[in-house]
């Protein structure tokens, strides 16, 4: 009962609301998430402020776009349990005897550190289709990275495709990894061997600080023709020989 009236009262408004979880709020933000994967975690906190009047933590807007980005790409478990239906899909048998019909010759490896308490090293052969899909052919984990796991790998490689695809030998794309040079040129004599412009780039990056040096080295990048290569090459040449 209210005895005296006492003038105007002001509350302060309540910004929080325990619906708003982080399984709510994923549903909302999937559509930014998936045209802009690294949306940040303060830009989520700012937005759910301004559409919906709430305040929530970092924490949960880290869940929030964890949760959205799962949803459109599935978790790390089940990417896992997809590994058997990429044996299948492509048919692993049917690569004994080469890559299959309309698949390109060529063949990309890499090696990475994996992040976890074992350590380890993961190494990859990646193929490509006539469609310019790329698609897992080989993968291991093993202790380090040098010249004795490159050539086991490489040999576990040539038991499923052999040396070559239909009598034309495979041409390997790389970073001058440790061993691998050496491994490749002695199993895959017949083989053509290139490296990744962008570490080629990256390299001389660090040797010529000059934009238009680096200019010029993209221009010798993307010569499609012998005479326009030759021509760019002997522009770099006459402005730094």
């Amino acid at each position: 009962m209210i005895k005296t009236p006492k003038g105007e009262h002001y509350y302060g408004r309540d910004y929080s609301n325990r619906h708003a979880t982080s399984t709510y709020l994923s549903n909302k933000f999937q559509a930014k998430v998936r045209d802009d994967p690294g949306y940040s975690i303060p830009g989520i906190v700012n937005e759910t402020r301004r559409l919906f009047i709430l305040d929530i933590s970092q924490k949960i807007a880290a869940r929030t776009k964890q949760k959205a980005l799962e949803a459109l790409r599935g978790n790390d478990m089940e990417q896992y349990h997809r590994l058997w239906d990429y044996r299948i899909y492509y048919g692993l048998g049917a690569l004994k005897n080469g890559f299959l019909e309309g698949y390109r010759p060529i063949i990309g490896l890499d090696g990475c550190f994996l992040k976890s308490p074992f350590g380890g090293q993961l190494l990859t052969a990646l193929g490509r289709d006539a469609n310019e899909n790329m698609f897992p052919i080989s993968f291991a984990v093993v202790e380090v990275e040098n010249y004795d796991s490159w050539s086991w790998f490489l040999w576990e490689l040539i038991s499923q495709i052999g040396r070559g695809n239909k009598g034309v030998a495979y041409i390997f794309i790389s970073d001058r990894q440790k061993g691998l040079v050496h491994a490749i040129e002695e199993l895959f004599l017949e083989s053509e061997h290139r490296f990744y412009l962008k570490h080629m780039f990256e390299n001389f990056k660090q040797r010529f600080k000059n934009q238009d040096l680096r200019n010029m080295f993209w221009e010798v990048a993307v010569a499609t023709s012998m005479p326009e290569h030759e021509t760019a090459i002997a522009n770099l040449a006459r402005a730094d020989p």
